[in-house]
């Protein structure tokens, strides 16, 4: 698997096209899922063989054969779908594969580890298998510093307010799911980015989630009871800008504070 897992970042460093790519990014549940298929087929007498070597086979066999070429297809075509992820303003996954190899290597061991294949076949002649993988194991592989600064203080604050999560809708700003976005002031400076939190939080949750709509917003596992709802003012670079009064709302109590060191952070986008 791991040299067949290199060629697949040989055709990614090399700008390769490799075929259909029947691959998403849930961004929803935070999940890459990919489907690989492969026919199976069969003689004049209905016998099955190997569509590469035309081989005869015994239907066990072909079935594995098939199997385990449907569960390569969905390996391809998941890594294709990582390569285009966005990791900041900069930088997308495919960028740092070509240039770091600390980066190669660990995008193979994660997948390795934390992908899962389900057999999905739905008739006798085709196979199909499903690959998934959470996008905040990604978080790890990218090779980027997590120094967990201290946040901003705020000298500014009279009431102090207890917030379960940050909500922002950012609907109708052209903001897009980032790996790791940042929330800036109304000043331009960076009040939430990968300096700050957790980064075993970042792996586990996310560093920022995202849904379609309020409903979703509330619902979601990081709301929590008392989440601040704020909506950006503006884009820059691909990251909401929120209001100085929200901001000091959010750093207006020491839990807060907490909560976003544990990526408690949600984003209401527009559907992709």
């Amino acid at each position: 698997m791991k040299k067949f897992f290199l060629i697949i970042l040989f055709i990614i460093l090399n700008t390769i096209s490799y075929g259909k790519n029947d691959a998403t990014i849930d961004w929803l549940n935070s999940k890459i899922i990919s489907i690989g298929d492969s026919n199976m087929a069969i003689d004049e007498e209905g016998n099955p063989v190997d569509v590469e070597t035309n081989r005869a086979l015994s239907i066990s066999e072909a079935r594995n054969i098939s199997y385990e070429r449907s569960r390569e297809r969905a390996l391809v075509n998941a890594i294709n779908t990582i390569s285009t992820i966005q990791v900041d303003n900069e930088k997308k996954i495919a960028d740092l594969i070509k240039s770091d190899p600390t980066v190669r290597k660990n995008i193979y061991e994660i997948i390795e580890k934390n992908s899962t294949y389900k057999d999905v076949t739905s008739n006798y002649l085709v196979s199909s298998c499903k690959f998934e993988l959470n996008t905040g194991y990604l978080t790890e592989a990218i090779n980027y510093n997590f120094p967990k600064d201290n946040f901003p203080i705020q000298d500014n604050i009279e009431i102090s307010t207890l917030y379960s999560s940050i909500i922002i809708d950012v609907r109708g700003l052209g903001i897009k799911p980032m790996l790791i976005p940042s929330i800036i002031n109304e000043s331009g400076l960076e009040v939430y980015n990968k300096n700050f939190i957790n980064p075993d939080d970042a792996v586990k949750y996310s560093v920022v989630s995202y849904v379609y709509n309020e409903k979703d917003a509330i619902k979601h596992k990081k709301a929590g009871k008392n989440p601040l709802f704020c909506v950006a003012l503006k884009n820059i670079n691909g990251n909401p800008v929120i209001s100085d009064d929200d901001i000091k709302k959010i750093f207006s109590h020491k839990k807060n504070i907490e909560y976003l060191k544990r990526c408690r952070v949600i984003f209401i986008i527009d559907r992709l």
